[in-house]
């Protein structure tokens, strides 16, 4: 049975979160799902309360790691030495992934400098001027990293993990649960 982790911070975007959590749930017998962050609450842009599994540094124990949004929640995030620090991510062992301003993050890791990346169409010129070679489509996918764009996006995303743990049906067994 695979890990994911699902990263979140205060200010995360709901539908990118909930609508992550809620593909990855369609399936019980291939992956456990834990949301991981660096307090055991977060609260979404829109006040919703979500319950972490974990703290953030256990993103090295999981398979796959994917990074959430938010407008106000990913500069935050950036600037929190704690939540950066704990990314301790390797795309040798793990596959990661991120929906719309979650490239950011990536991006400031350095896992995709110099590499091509997505995000949401509205943060493009900032990612641009951190240096980010932003692609306008909606999955970009370098090596084991993927970087996706606005949340409808995520159908890709969760796809991609899907075929890449395992194959083409059991992302069409997730996907066309829809």
């Amino acid at each position: 049975m695979y890990k994911v982790g699902v990263v979140i911070f205060d200010d995360f975007t709901d539908v990118d979160f909930f609508l992550m959590y809620d593909l990855l749930g369609r399936t019980t017998d291939s992956w456990t799902v834990n949301i991981l962050g660096t307090k055991p609450e977060h609260h979404s842009h829109l006040g919703m309360k979500v319950t972490t599994d974990g703290h953030i540094s256990e993103v090295t124990n999981q398979d796959v790691v994917l990074i959430t949004s938010g407008k106000r929640g990913i500069p935050a995030a950036m600037k929190d030495a704690e939540f950066m620090s704990a990314l301790s991510l390797d795309p040798n062992k793990q596959l990661i992934g991120s929906i719309c301003a979650g490239s950011f993050i990536l991006h400031e890791l350095g896992l995709l400098k110099g590499k091509p990346l997505t995000t949401n169409p509205d943060a493009k010129s900032v990612l641009q001027k951190m240096g980010g070679d932003v692609q306008d489509l909606p999955l970009v996918v370098e090596g084991n990293i993927a970087t996706a764009g606005g949340c409808l996006s995520l159908m890709y995303l969760i796809g991609w993990v899907a075929e890449r743990l395992f194959d083409s049906s059991k992302r069409k067994t997730i996907q066309n649960q829809l």
